[in-house]
């Protein structure tokens, strides 16, 4: 299994896994059923979509676990700037691995391949984004030495324009 940087051509592949495990997730805490979901919102999810792939392909940080030309894991990561007091924080937005690949330790040298390539490059603290529920991927994080503490990030959706103002 090689582990490498993904490249545009991955796109389809990356999309098809990642799209599985965001549903395989979904599967678990969502009312609807996928197939309920609308089109356009399922099109949007992921690092993977049309929008969002380019940014983490330049900034060098994503990586795809390979074999045969065929893609078993991904991870997307980016560095950000002056973000939380750290001058080069690397962010981890997403990593999934096929669910026949699992416990094999390819997420782990995926993660580990963000945080050594993410040093050399100046970073200087890793986040990752972790579903509070999802206890394989924090001990994987603790595995590699990461704290892990309790924050939640408030989200605010500043496009949808149906949201009511709050009056003072």
């Amino acid at each position: 299994m090689e582990i490498r940087p993904m490249r545009m051509k991955d796109l389809v592949r990356v999309r098809d896994l990642e799209i599985a495990c965001i549903r395989e997730y979904f599967s678990e805490i969502l009312e609807n059923k996928w197939e309920e979901l609308p089109k356009e919102w399922k099109e949007s999810l992921g690092a993977s979509n049309r929008s969002a792939f380019p940014s983490y392909l330049e900034g060098g940080l994503s990586f795809v676990a390979e074999e045969e030309g065929e893609v078993f894991g991904f991870i997307f990561a980016k560095m950000l700037h002056h973000v939380y007091n750290a001058e080069n924080l690397i962010w981890v937005e997403n990593m999934g691995v096929h669910t026949y690949y699992r416990r094999m330790g390819i997420g782990y040298k995926l993660l580990r391949e963000v945080v050594n390539k993410g040093a050399e490059m100046g970073g200087t603290v890793v986040h990752s984004a972790i579903q509070p529920d999802n206890v394989p991927s924090i001990m994987l994080h603790k595995k590699l030495g990461f704290f892990i503490d309790r924050r939640s990030v408030a989200l605010f959706d500043v496009t949808d324009m149906n949201k009511k103002k709050k009056k003072a």
